[in-house]
């Protein structure tokens, strides 16, 4: 919520970041244990700020092939995606 002025308050409606979690939880369940126990926490204590959404899209690029099959592009493009439709005014 912020205020600028008075009687001028807009209040932000909460983003919902579950599909994209979601899916990065399917990625975390391809990698081993270590990175599993490393990235997991990433992704539920994610917050949705940019900061944090660089850092796993920045792991994902050190997972490589782990996290999935076909082209690595194609999934850092659909984890981009998901983020952005996040973030998305409605």
């Amino acid at each position: 919520m912020k205020t600028y002025g008075p009687g001028i308050t807009i209040v932000g409606m909460a983003k919902d970041f579950e599909p994209l979690k979601k899916r990065l939880l399917v990625i975390a369940d391809r990698l081993d244990e270590e990175e599993q126990a490393y990235f997991r926490p990433l992704i539920q204590n994610f917050t949705g700020s940019i900061s944090e959404f660089q850092r796993i899209m920045r792991d994902l690029g050190k997972f490589g092939g782990k996290i999935g099959d076909g082209s690595k592009f194609g999934i850092y493009r659909e984890v981009q995606n998901l983020y952005d439709q996040c973030n998305r005014e409605t």
